[in-house]
């Protein structure tokens, strides 16, 4: 009954309840949008690091792998005491470097790795490279150069590297034997992926990396393995992923200042705009509740009425801003995969069940509590004079 009656006085004003409707829409849909964003990015790098068993980082002291061109020397050695200690099982170097390709035309980023030891790409289709005049192509370079599984592919180095390969060679013809989907790319970077002795052959640094993935016995927790390790090993820089997820959430965290603010916006917008449209559509009724009340309708009953009312017109604006926020996102999520450096495997906004109830559940709580202003003062307006103002 009370819902039939919401819905009835909602229908006398079609125009005003659909501006409503849309307002609190717009509004559900910017904080569901928001809630997306400011816990998105962290749960997206943490799937990202942890679909492989590498749960250590070791990179050149005091930066990040590929932020500059630093490189880790003595590779082998390292990597050997590495494994000698009781708490690494295993360990898989990585050199990068920007390769030339197509008469020179085309730049690719080159992943020097040992096949049998990484967690840096997917492999889609073909093989492994196993000798070194084979590599693995993404579909950023299949599609721009036009190669495929079986052809060639001449890579060399560029004056950008400041120098040559070594054994004064500078160029070699590979051929591709499969493609693989690379976890860390970032919008065009077009990479591949050879041996790294092949590449280190090729650009000149032999027995170097950018940086080593490392895993740990099982059971073993990483903050504590890396500290250990940290005494052992202080010429390196080691890191473990939650070491790395608060450094990714520290470099981005003003997408996070961003959400917060635009969330509370959101939700400032829809208190106004509710409590706005109640107290008009209030207003407009003051004789209809004085009537109501002088037939002996108690105040709860009137109070619970608007509410109810109040509840109908979130409820429905919020249900229709949910399917919105999750159209804008997904289109705002294209945009923002093009952002300098970020992964193209790192998505800005990530749907959860529990982040629709809150975004849902915020905007109904949120507007149920400005309607209670205008519901209370009509609820306790003075039957008689209110009646007599009307009839005037």
């Amino acid at each position: 009954m009370l819902f039939e009656h919401a819905w009835r006085e909602l229908r006398r004003h079609p125009g005003r309840t659909l501006l409503a409707l849309a307002g609190v829409a717009v509004s559900t849909a910017m904080l569901l949008d928001m809630l997306m964003l400011s816990d998105g990015i962290q749960e997206s790098f943490r799937d990202l690091f942890s679909t492989s068993d590498y749960s250590v980082r070791v990179t050149p002291a005091g930066t990040l792998p590929f932020q500059t061109g630093a490189t880790i020397d003595g590779v082998d050695e390292l990597r050997r005491r590495l494994l000698e200690t009781s708490e690494v099982t295993g360990v898989g170097p990585v050199l990068g470097s920007n390769l030339l390709a197509a008469g020179d035309s085309v730049r690719v980023f080159a992943l020097g790795v040992d096949p049998d030891r990484q967690g840096i790409y997917r492999l889609l289709e073909g093989r492994e490279p196993a000798a070194p005049d084979e590599l693995l192509i993404g579909d950023d370079v299949r599609s721009q150069l036009a190669v495929e599984v079986g052809d060639s592919l001449r890579l060399r180095t560029g004056a950008f590297l400041g120098g040559t390969g070594g054994d004064g060679a500078s160029a070699r013809t590979f051929r591709v034997v499969g493609r693989a989907d690379f976890l860390y790319a970032s919008a065009g970077e077009r990479p591949v992926a050879l041996r790294i002795d092949a590449l280190g052959t090729l650009t000149g640094r032999r027995d170097r990396a950018s940086f080593l993935m490392v895993s740990l016995r099982e059971g073993l927790d990483a903050d504590s393995a890396v500290a250990a390790l940290r005494e052992r090993f202080p010429g390196v820089g080691l890191a473990s992923v939650g070491e790395l997820l608060e450094q990714a959430r520290e470099r981005l965290s003003y997408f996070r200042q961003l959400a917060y603010i635009l969330g509370t916006v959101s939700v400032i917008v829809t208190l106004l705009l509710v409590g706005t449209v109640m107290a008009v559509s209030i207003n407009d009724r003051y004789g209809t509740i004085a009537a109501l009340r002088a037939m002996g309708i108690s105040r709860r009953t009137v109070l619970l009425g608007l509410g109810v009312e109040t509840l109908v017109l979130c409820t429905a604006g919020a249900a229709v801003g949910l399917g919105l926020g999750l159209a804008t996102a997904e289109y705002l999520g294209t945009i923002l995969a093009d952002f300098p450096g970020i992964p193209r495997a790192v998505r800005f906004f990530v749907f959860d069940p529990g982040t629709a109830a809150l975004a849902l559940g915020g905007t109904v709580l949120g507007g149920l509590a400005a309607a209670q202003v205008p519901a209370w003062r009509a609820a306790g307006l003075e039957i008689a004079p209110t009646l007599h103002e009307e009839e005037l």
